[in-house]
């Protein structure tokens, strides 16, 4: 009989125990922070003031790509280490961007350095997003106004009528941007391009050097649409 009351005393206290553990699992779910990510999965894109060749400030676009090392990419600059901690994402000790429910609301420009005007989180997606694509639109200060570019997957080319045509490789960025050095298929010259996609826009910032003389040089945006 004692033995029948311990194993029945012992049950209830287990049973106890086990409903109490289930409970607290279940408030913990419900408390779970929603806004927690893996930033290896996402990227920034946003714009920022930059003035072209002819003295006109305008708005570029630019692109943070974050990888699993813990490192943060800006286009063509080298990559910097970043935390992510309490809400804040905080790159090299100069950037610094609040999250909350996978989206930033405040940014620091720490150093004055990075003076971003707009500043996007966006999941990365799955493939890249300009193979088998073309764009056409117009440059903002160069006479060579209109172009046409066509991607495939690690290539491009730019056409504007017969005049400089440029072709070549691209490397790509999160799915969703890319950035190149190519020689200039006609005059043996040279451009830089870099290439986000915002809002569907693929927005183009390119640097071309030699094309009218020796030490020549233009520094040119556009924002070019999508072809059907």
């Amino acid at each position: 009989m004692k033995t029948l009351k311990n194993t029945l005393k012992y049950g209830i206290i287990f049973c106890l125990a086990l409903f109490a553990s289930c409970k607290k699992d279940g408030v913990d779910a419900d408390n779970k922070d929603e806004g927690e990510i893996n930033l290896a999965d996402y990227c920034i894109i946003g714009r920022k003031p930059a003035q072209l060749s002819n003295g006109q400030t305008v708005q570029i676009p630019y692109i943070i790509n974050f990888d699993e090392y813990g490192k943060a990419s800006l286009l063509r600059e080298s990559a910097k280490p970043f935390t992510f901690k309490d809400g804040k994402i905080r790159i090299d000790g100069t950037m610094v961007f609040t999250v909350q429910n996978k989206a930033i609301t405040a940014y620091e420009d720490l150093f004055k350095r990075y003076p971003f005007t707009t500043y996007n989180l966006q999941k990365k997606p799955a493939k890249n997003q300009l193979n088998e694509t073309s764009y056409q639109g117009n440059w903002t200060n160069i006479a060579k106004t209109f172009s046409v570019f066509t991607f495939r997957p690690d290539t491009y080319d730019e056409k504007a009528g017969a005049i400089y045509p440029f072709s070549g490789k691209y490397t790509l960025i999160a799915n969703l941007a890319a950035r190149s050095n190519t020689p200039d298929a006609a005059a043996n010259n040279y451009a830089e391009y870099d290439i986000v996609l915002i809002d569907g826009k693929l927005e183009v910032t390119c640097n071309k050097k030699n094309l009218v003389g020796t030490g020549s040089e233009i520094f040119t945006y556009g924002i070019f649409t999508k072809v059907p």
